[in-house]
């Protein structure tokens, strides 16, 4: 029988994998503070627009900017500090990337407990460096 199980895909942190994801998550950053001073600008511009319906609907805009707001801070203190994580973790650490799928076949007999224990495709600077399946590396 086959079955489908989960691959985890690991990178390894080289310099360069460091810098590219660091220079991401600022990215990120900007775009999430660009973000904010939109929402600042607009904002403004729809309450000033609400008050001159009502001054509960303005408020109800106001509380809507505000609730925006927090989740776009939050996300950019989130950002920062996974930022910060990657700049202190040591070169040649595991990270856990993504995770894809792959058919396992399953035989009566079959050690159920080595196929949970799953595969692994390891990746440094873009090259697969190391396939583990069962918790063991195997050889191309």
């Amino acid at each position: 029988m086959e079955i489908r199980q989960p691959v985890a895909v690991k990178f390894i942190l080289t310099e360069a994998t460091k810098q590219q994801i660091i220079q991401e998550q600022r990215r990120q950053i900007e775009q999430v503070i660009n973000e904010l001073e939109q929402l600042e600008i607009q904002g403004k511009e729809a309450i000033e627009q609400a008050m001159m319906q009502s001054g509960e609907l303005a408020q109800q805009v106001r509380q809507q900017i505000e609730n925006e707001k927090q989740v776009r801070e939050a996300r950019r203190e989130e950002l920062f500090q996974q930022m910060q994580q990657f700049q202190q973790m040591e070169l040649g650490t595991e990270i856990q990337n993504m995770t894809v799928e792959t058919t396992v076949t399953v035989n009566v007999g079959d050690d159920w407990s080595k196929i949970l224990l799953g595969s692994e495709i390891v990746v440094r600077d873009g090259i697969v460096v190391d396939i583990r399946q069962n918790g063991q590396s195997i050889q191309a």
